[in-house]
């Protein structure tokens, strides 16, 4: 069977240094590189699964970033 994903390995977490390996389709992938917005390229992924994707912050060292901040 054809497989429809790569994988693709995130940029090191600011936060805890690592990185995560994401499947993702290969169209997206490279409409994402191209210079398409990460919510255009991949609109089914979360907030945090794209954060991760461009960053490699993961959801967790996210909120220890910002502990002490208020959302509002």
């Amino acid at each position: 069977m054809l497989d429809l994903f790569v994988d693709y390995i995130t940029p090191a977490c600011p936060v805890c240094g690592a990185s995560t390996f994401m499947r993702v389709d290969p169209d997206r992938l490279k409409e994402w590189q191209d210079g398409a917005f990460v919510q255009v390229a991949f609109p089914e992924m979360t907030d945090d699964q794209r954060e991760l994707l461009v960053t490699g912050t993961h959801p967790e060292c996210w909120d220890k970033l910002f502990v002490n901040e208020d959302p509002f």
